[in-house]
């Protein structure tokens, strides 16, 4: 068993050199970790990384004295446990899919080269002095990488060339890229700007009937030169090379050299990367394997410029398992790297062996996942569009303390996630403010509205609210800042995302059907699911005077409706069919699926003690012109013949019933606000009459569209609208 000392004398493991990296094999571990201490020490930055050094030793302390308390008996359940759960996983592996994680080489930083053809000789990293997004190959021969400080980037490389970032040139790239992956999987899952994975396996099956014209593409001379390239292969040079060469023949023709690609898995991904480099001048690595956890690993196994499979079998998966480090697996970040190496494990096969321990000392999660890893398992289900939790934008720079600046840097911030919450079509109503101050102590601050927003200027009202309270608890000293993020989650739902209210256009919509058919129009239409043989009745509410109408069809209501309105009082007794001819009519809503949504009626009665079952359909609001004949059949189906002159049908407005000759919704939502509104133009113009001139005339228009005089009458206008729409 080996100790948690034992990892390596060097207490601040964190700050120590991660060299599993494309292009940091090989290096002086111990020179590059003793100029990485030497230059951290006295900074914020060491401070910051010695405290966090310490709680992972507490951390691995508690664990090794809950080690030391576990029995054998309770070793040997475990064991029993992880043997049940082992041979589950087992019945469920999957390796009929063909999954492909592509990860472009270097990419920030090869974009820049490709931009600045002189830095392609010269070690360069992209970022700034306080942190950096990436290095290049040449930059990676001294220790550089990803996600160091800038300032220790040049202890370790003083000719390092640091270039600012320039996220819109990134971000077009990689939509250039992304046009290329769609046409492999249109549902790939893109992780990054410059990685994503794909499931190939229904390209494949069509690739295979492909005639060779369609695997054929052109060879542009003016794109990386390979010949250099591999020239330098040796020197890791920032000039990507291509280690896995064609298999398939070149072609020379009128317009120059083709390759053509086969139609196996290796092809098509060779030929995926062959394209993304035509067209952008930017390699790409690759890796192909049965599930996402196995691909993302090979991606990196011949970086860069290179792609590397494992074949659909269990013992090769499992061998190549062997002798992983667990750190190359995504997801064990350097905590659980140092948790497990206080354990002896190191590589996965040792993960395997000490699994029943694990389960001991680890949460549920976190062992399941241990499981998973230790026998090559992964999702093999790529789902691009499942639920997003959260999107965040977030920025590191020097020490910042001038509140004005903060400000428009968090303006800024709200700007960027505004346009890739739009880009995405979402919606949220937390907006978090993440904040890390000079002494990398970071806190993160939180606010939920009560609608969804993803304006600028929603985020920011919200967001700058968070950071003035974290200003105001330092005042009157400044706060001092190294990182802002802004965060927008808690994403309404696609059924929070339909509106409350049915549009205009919803429940009047225009007949497309023939003269003569039959058309489905609002209850109308009404089929009976279930036990046809008992009877319903439905009650009808007038919405302007509350009556209640038992049995009436729709014309009739409609027509007592429209005296409301007018303002005579119709006779309180409703208008009662033959029910031997007839039906009820509820008048309802529906939403897109069809599904009853707002009904005007309300069912009180039930015969024969069964609920009838009406068929979820959507229904249209007839053309006014159109006569509705309601009879009932057997089934109690209701069906509405149109007038065989019918011909297209008008809109009709909901409030003054006039069909209106236009199918522009503009014109006729103008001419419904009008009518909503006439009842206020009719006040105006009795109490403000023209000087010199008689309003009887406008009056008697007035009136002659707005067929209510009541005081009421607009409010009792909105209230039918509201129930309608």
């Amino acid at each position: 068993m080996a100790s948690h000392h034992q990892g390596g004398a060097d207490l601040l493991s964190r700050i120590a050199l991660n060299d599993n990296k494309a292009g940091m094999e090989g290096l002086d571990r111990d020179k590059i970790n003793k100029i990485i201490l030497e230059t951290s020490k006295g900074s914020k930055f060491y401070e910051n990384e010695l405290k966090k050094e310490q709680q992972v030793n507490q951390r691995i302390e508690k664990m090794m004295e809950q080690k030391a308390r576990i029995t054998k008996e309770q070793l040997k359940q475990a064991q029993a446990e992880v043997d049940k759960l082992t041979c589950e996983l087992e019945r469920s592996r999957e390796l009929g899919r063909v999954i492909v994680h592509v990860d472009m080489d270097a990419f920030y930083a090869a974009v820049e080269m490709r931009d600045c053809p002189e830095l392609k000789d010269k070690p360069m990293a992209v970022g700034s002095m306080s942190m950096l997004s990436t290095s290049n190959y040449h930059a990676r021969r001294f220790g550089v990488r990803a996600a160091m400080p800038g300032f220790i980037a040049k202890k370790l490389c003083p000719n390092l060339v640091i270039v600012p970032t320039n996220f819109d040139k990134y971000r077009a790239v990689s939509a250039q890229v992304r046009e290329i992956f769609s046409e492999y999987d249109p549902h790939f899952m893109p992780m990054s700007l410059d990685e994503a994975y794909l499931d190939i396996t229904e390209h494949l099956e069509q690739r295979k009937h492909w005639p060779e014209t369609m695997r054929t593409y052109h060879i542009c001379d003016a794109k990386t030169d390979r010949s250099a390239a591999e020239s330098e292969r040796d020197e890791l040079s920032p000039v990507l090379f291509e280690d896995s060469p064609s298999s398939s023949p070149s072609l020379s023709g009128a317009d120059g050299k083709a390759e053509v690609f086969g139609t196996s898995a290796e092809e098509a991904v060779r030929e995926m990367r062959f394209r993304i480099e035509q067209k952008t001048s930017l390699t790409a690595s690759a890796g192909i394997a049965p599930n996402m956890m196995l691909a993302k690993v090979c991606s990196d196994k011949n970086k860069p410029n290179g792609q590397y499979r494992i074949p659909p079998e269990r013992q090769v998966v499992m061998e190549f398992m062997k002798d992983l480090p667990v750190r190359k697996v995504s997801g064990v970040g350097k905590v659980t790297e140092k948790m497990l190496a206080a354990l002896g494990i190191v590589n996965c096969d040792q993960l395997s062996q000490q699994m029943a321990l694990l389960s001991l000392l680890f949460s549920g999660t976190s062992w399941h996942n241990f499981l998973h890893i230790s026998l090559g398992l992964g999702s093999t289900c790529i789902e691009r569009d499942s639920e997003r939790k959260s999107m965040s934008t977030e920025r590191t720079f020097g020490e910042m303390s001038d509140a004005e600046e903060q400000y428009s840097l968090c303006r800024d911030l709200c700007h960027d996630l505004a346009q890739d919450l739009q880009r995405e079509g979402l919606k949220g109503k937390t907006v978090t403010l993440k904040l890390k101050n000079v002494k990398f102590e970071v806190k993160t601050r939180a606010f939920t509205l009560q609608y969804a927003v993803c304006t600028e200027e929603e985020i920011f009202a919200a967001a700058k609210d968070l950071l003035k309270v974290e200003i105001d608890s330092v005042s009157p000293q400044p706060l001092k800042l190294r990182l802002m993020g802004v965060r927008v989650s808690g994403f309404i739902s696609a059924e929070d995302k339909k509106p409350l209210q049915r549009s205009i256009m919803g429940f009047l919509q225009k007949d497309g059907s023939d003269s003569g058919s039959f058309t489905q129009c609002a209850g109308s239409v009404l089929k009976a699911q279930e036990d046809r043989t008992d009877t319903t009745c439905y009650f009808l509410t007038c919405p302007v005077c509350n009556t209640e109408m038992k049995d009436v069809n729709l014309t009739a209501f409609n027509n007592h409706i429209d005296e409301c309105l007018k303002g005579s009082a119709v006779d309180n007794e409703p208008t009662h069919l033959d029910p031997s001819t007839s039906i009820s009519v509820p008048l309802v809503e529906t939403d897109e699926d069809g599904d009853f949504k707002t009904p005007f009626f309300s069912h009180r009665t039930k015969i024969n003690g069964k609920r009838s079952v009406i068929s979820k359909k959507k229904m249209p609001v007839c053309e006014s012109s159109s006569k509705a004949s309601l009879t009932t059949t057997h089934n109690l189906e209701a069906v509405t013949e149109m007038s065989s002159d019918s011909k297209g049908s008008s809109l009709t407005c909901p409030v003054c019933s006039q069909p209106q000759s236009t199918d522009d919704l503009t014109l006729f939502n103008r001419h419904v606000d009008m009518c909503l509104n006439q009842e206020v133009l009719l006040e105006f113009r009795e109490s403000h009459p023209p000087v010199g001139h008689s309003d009887e005339p406008a009056l008697k228009s007035v009136r002659g569209q707005c067929k209510n005089k009541n005081n009421n009458q607009q409010q009792q206008q909105k209230r039918i609208i509201n129930t309608l729409v």
